[in-house]
């Protein structure tokens, strides 16, 4: 699609009887079915409209019906800006998001919700991946500002505010007549976190949250505990102790785990930190809880627990119980994923090659056989390689090049990321050029001779693997997670004991393909036994003769007397010529025939 400053002025002045009509050339418009689009052309002659619409170029439209169904749109709206000015767009949703957001709602109206926004915005302007994070961050300016009327539900539009009013004075207002307990949390942070405010905002803040926990049909117990602390931290900006009364935040910890592990994932940051520091100094064993919650937390609560257990001098259990995970393969990705992103000094002693396998082993596991790209693993594990050279630094020779063979083998791997790995290693340890060199050595003298037609039932195996089997085992994995109890759950085991044959196979069919040298035969020597020869043999005890078509490694047929090279048959006749007695190999104790090689003949070329 092109603007009207792409056209020449004789193609725009041709009509200039044109210029009065409801519809111009370079105007843009919107369809129902057809959605946005530029009209290049307007022929009265003709009585049509030729309109460039997004994924219909040059697309014709009768007069009366372009008249009937096109809604012309202004300049200023986010879809031509979208069209003539993109770059700037990108800037800005960088550097001033709410003047994004305001021209959106300005374009879209009472359409501007906010999965419209993501819809208008994504991947054009901001990148699709991006997109949660950044809406996040807009959307707390949006609050603090106040300049919006922003939605509880995610049918309902954003608004510009008809008066801007402070964003203290409106998270008042939600806290005192919450819709939900959703937004009642989130008003409280706001006043919570807000500097200055006007005298009796805190302590009316206060009351209302009092009000809530002491209602019977109040927010969930996630949300209350966080109103609970949030409650505390008014309290102390106004110079008052933490309430130790009936609404006291103690009467809200979870006495259950899995209630626990649950609230905190609902929680901020802050507030997790606060929560699990009154559990340590409030309740007996809440170390050993914490530790066991650790593994498997998400990365905002791990991050939390790390910090509490800092602080009450048990950092020597934390690493104890993060290399046990890690040797056990029972730490999960995320938590994983953050200690490898954050590479704290607390968490140096863990930076050694068992780290490595770990992760191998996580991807290997968790995708399937096949990275993906968005991995927050795979990205730190092969991105600028500064995870690697942590886990390398005091790592002995023997220890690189252990590293080096689990990356050459790992099936998890791109080819590309697997130089990459090597080369960090190599350059770090240079002794294991020798071992790269062997093992590429050794690839070479083991390649297979195979026919063309067995390649490509062996290619098709694969691909039947990778866009089949695969993927149905991975739903399956899905539908047997989604029945609960993971320990007593035999369908969700069943699987992935079959994603484990699975992935082996799929790492089996691709390293013998890889070794694997096609061939049809053709042109093979006949002085001497080879592959791609048939040889006739005479026994010498009966004087039976028999033929044997010696083929490549996937072309056995025993019933029409073909054998594979590789084989014992092929192997015992393999360079032997015309003339030749041979014992040929016999089952059990039994001593096998002996043969005399009459004769040579070739068999290729076999077609594909």
């Amino acid at each position: 699609m092109t603007s009207e400053e792409g056209r020449s002025v004789e193609e725009i002045s041709s009509t200039s009887s044109e210029k009065e009509l409801p519809l111009s050339v370079g105007d843009y418009c919107l369809h129902r079915s057809w959605g946005f689009g530029l009209i290049q052309e307007i022929s009265l002659d003709a009585d049509s409209v030729i309109i460039d619409f997004q994924g219909k170029p040059r697309h014709r439209m009768q007069w009366e019906y372009a008249l009937q169904s096109l809604e012309l749109v202004p300049r200023d709206h986010i879809l031509v800006l979208k069209a003539e000015k993109l770059s700037t767009l990108r800037e800005q949703a960088a550097s001033d998001p709410l003047a994004i957001v305001e021209l959106c709602v300005r374009s879209l109206g009472e359409g501007a919700t906010v999965e419209a926004l993501q819809e208008t915005l994504t991947p054009a302007v901001v990148a699709g991946d991006e997109w949660k994070k950044w809406w996040d961050g807009v959307r707390r300016i949006m609050r603090r500002e106040g300049r919006f009327e922003i939605p509880t539900r995610k049918n309902q539009p954003i608004r510009i505010a008809s008066s801007a009013s402070p964003a203290w004075q409106k998270s008042l207002e939600e806290l005192e007549h919450p819709a939900s307990g959703k937004s009642a949390v989130e008003a409280a942070r706001v006043l919570a976190k807000a500097g200055e405010l006007p005298p009796g905002t805190r302590e009316r803040a206060i009351s209302a949250i009092d009000e809530i926990l002491s209602s019977a049909n109040g927010p969930s117990s996630g949300e209350t505990l966080e109103l609970a602390v949030l409650r505390d931290e008014l309290l102390k900006a106004i110079g008052k102790a933490p309430e130790e009364g009936v609404l006291a935040l103690s009467r809200w910890l979870p006495g259950d785990d899995a209630l626990l592990r649950k609230i905190l994932c609902s929680m901020s940051g802050s507030a997790q930190k606060e929560v699990l520091r009154r559990l340590v100094l409030e309740r007996g064993g809440a170390v050993s809880v914490l530790l066991d919650l650790l593994p498997t937390a998400s990365a905002r609560t791990a991050d939390a627990i790390v910090t509490v257990l800092t602080e009450a001098g048990r950092a020597n259990d934390l690493l104890e119980r993060l290399q046990r995970g890690i040797q056990e393969r029972t730490i999960g990705s995320e938590v994983l994923a953050w200690i490898c992103r954050t590479r704290d000094e607390l968490f140096r002693p863990l930076f050694r090659p068992d780290l490595f396998f770990c992760i191998l082993y996580l991807l290997e596991r968790e995708s399937n056989g096949v990275a993906k790209k968005g991995s927050k693993l795979y990205e730190l594990l092969t991105g600028k390689l500064e995870l690697l050279h942590a886990i390398l630094a005091d790592a002995p020779v023997t220890d690189a090049r252990d590293v080096a063979r689990a990356a050459l083998a790992s099936p998890v791997l791109r080819e590309l990321d697997k130089r990459s790995l090597l080369g960090a290693i190599i350059k770090k340890h240079p002794g294991v050029q020798e071992l790269v060199a062997g093992d590429q050595q050794k690839n070479s003298e083991a390649s297979l001779i195979v026919s063309w037609k067995s390649l490509a039932r062996k290619k098709q195996e694969l691909e039947t693997l990778l866009t089949k089997q695969i993927p149905e085992n991975t739903r399956e994995i899905a539908v047997a997670r989604s029945y609960g109890d993971l320990r007593e759950n035999h369908e969700y085991k069943a699987a992935k004991e079959m994603q484990g044959v699975l992935l082996r196979r799929k790492a089996e069919l691709e390293a013998a393909i890889a070794r694997a040298r096609g061939t049809d035969f053709s042109e093979v020597a006949t002085d001497s036994v080879n592959v791609g020869t048939r040889v006739v043999l005479k026994d010498l005890a009966t004087g039976e003769e028999r033929r044997v078509t010696i083929l490549g490694a996937w072309d056995s047929d025993p019933a029409a007397g073909v054998v594979s090279y590789l084989a014992g048959l092929g192997q015992t006749l393999l360079g032997r010529k015309p003339g030749d007695e041979v014992e040929l190999p016999a089952e059990g104790e039994e001593k096998g025939a002996i043969v005399r090689v009459e004769r040579i003949e070739p068999v290729g070329p076999i077609p594909a």
